[in-house]
């Protein structure tokens, strides 16, 4: 199964694997992948009345949501692990506009828009790996919503 994982930070692009030696788990796709969820619709209950009126007009609206990734830093020396880390952390802090992380597997390109909050400290760290998680926020899943959808086969090509 071919796949990248790439971020633009509105000012550069990189490849997380060649460009910092990161890779996400299996559970940061899942984590990913997990619909956001929707926002309360709008409602009215009254004594006068039984049951609740619920507004079906309306769209369905989005709430933003917190993600955690868990990711691996790989290195061949400790300096190349350090200067790797410092990099990657750059990258996403960049700017305050956050980052897009691109997910490409089998051929379909799934894109986020992420803003970073914070790091964990290392497990499983030997001076050559390093597994952490970062957590972000999704301000509007709705952003990728349209090209996330192009896996249904609509068309869409946004």
């Amino acid at each position: 199964m071919e796949q990248t994982c790439t971020i633009y930070n509105w000012v550069d692009t990189y490849n997380l694997k060649t460009d910092f030696g990161v890779s996400l788990s299996d559970g940061a796709v899942s984590t990913l992948l997990a619909p956001a969820p929707a926002k309360e619709r709008i409602s009215n209950e009254s004594r006068l009345e039984s049951g609740k009126r619920i507004d079906i007009y309306t769209p369905t609206y989005f709430q933003s949501r917190e993600l955690t990734l868990e990711m691996h830093l790989i290195a061949d020396t400790f300096e190349q692990f350090l200067a790797r880390w410092r990099a990657f952390l750059a990258a996403i802090t960049a700017t305050g506009e956050g980052i897009r992380l691109a997910y490409t597997v089998y051929g379909q390109s799934l894109t986020f828009d992420l803003q970073y909050l914070s790091a964990t400290q290392f497990a499983a760290y030997n001076g050559q790996l390093g597994k952490f998680a970062v957590r972000f926020i999704e301000r509007n899943p709705n952003n990728g919503q349209p090209r996330v959808n192009n896996l249904l086969g609509d068309g869409n090509t946004e």
